[in-house]
């Protein structure tokens, strides 16, 4: 199989039918058909399917997997070639690091500054995602260094430390008592509706079972951005690491007197890849 009939394979299922999927390629319906019929015949299993009566496609379980397969092809040929731009523009190779969109806080920001200050000529390939989505693009390879957050297990990682901070109770001025307390314990939350982050439900569910609190989670969301939307709209108070709060504004925090909600945001390498220099220097920064 090469690029090319992968590209025509993503078009079409992205567009939901071959005919959308030329358009999108501006080329003519017959050529895409023939790539995907060679590149079934390449796999050697079935791809797609066509709907009875419809134009619509959909795939089977081998061209799902190969879907994922070929995202990842089509995003590091695109990696590559940009890396080949800024090598002729006179540019260092670049970094291709994860991070989580729940926030990082002041500390590794303050780091970036001090890294650009240090190695203006090496750019930045930024993918965003949660914790888990990018230790697993980690594994694959597909990013060179991540900045997730814990809790994750650490089996097969480097991993350094870059802050560590407290849980906060946050919401609109009407949630909490006036004046507003210099922190607050988990039992005074009870009978409040609670906005919660996913990852942090375990914990949170096995404090309250162990000193049997009765707290009420509204919502339990896998984003904290989420989490702060539903808090903007008056709908509760969110339990959410401090940095999460540069996400937004004009909301009252309170934090949490809670030794076991700390939270550690961390940069992550792959245990035994070596890095190229770019990911080296970054690496090297961090520490």
């Amino acid at each position: 199989m090469n690029l090319e009939q992968l590209n025509c394979f993503i078009a079409v299922v992205e567009e939901g039918s071959i005919s959308a999927g030329a358009r999108r390629l501006n080329l003519t319906q017959p050529p895409v058909s023939l790539q995907l019929k060679n590149l079934e015949k390449r796999c050697g299993v079935r791809l797609l399917e066509r709907s009875i009566g419809s134009r619509r496609i959909h795939l089977t379980e081998a061209g799902k997997s190969l879907y994922d397969t070929a995202k990842r092809m089509q995003d590091l040929a695109q990696s590559a070639r940009q890396d080949m731009l800024n090598f002729r523009l006179g540019k260092k190779g670049s970094l291709h690091l994860g991070m989580i969109s729940s926030g990082t806080g002041n500390t590794f920001f303050k780091g970036l500054a001090y890294f650009f200050q240090q190695n203006p000529d090496i750019p930045i390939q930024l993918h965003e995602g949660n914790t888990y989505q990018l230790l697993d693009a980690l594994h694959k390879e597909t990013l060179d260094l991540a900045v997730v957050r814990t809790p994750f297990s650490p089996q097969e990682l480097d991993v350094q430390v870059l802050c560590r901070e407290n849980f906060v109770a946050a919401g609109t001025s009407s949630w909490f008592p006036d004046p507003l307390p210099e922190s607050l314990a988990l039992d005074q939350l009870v009978e409040k509706p609670l906005l919660g982050y996913r990852r942090w439900e375990a914990i949170l569910r096995q404090l309250c079972e162990k000193r049997s609190l009765p707290l009420f989670f509204r919502c339990t969301a896998d984003d904290a951005r989420s989490c702060l939307q539903w808090v903007q709209a008056g709908l509760g108070i969110a339990l959410i690491p401090e940095s999460v709060l540069s996400l937004s504004h004009d909301l009252v925090a309170i934090p949490l007197a809670e030794e076991a909600l700390t939270s550690q945001v961390c940069l992550v390498r792959k245990k035994g890849r070596p890095l190229q220099e770019a990911a080296r220097r970054f690496w090297d920064n961090a520490q």
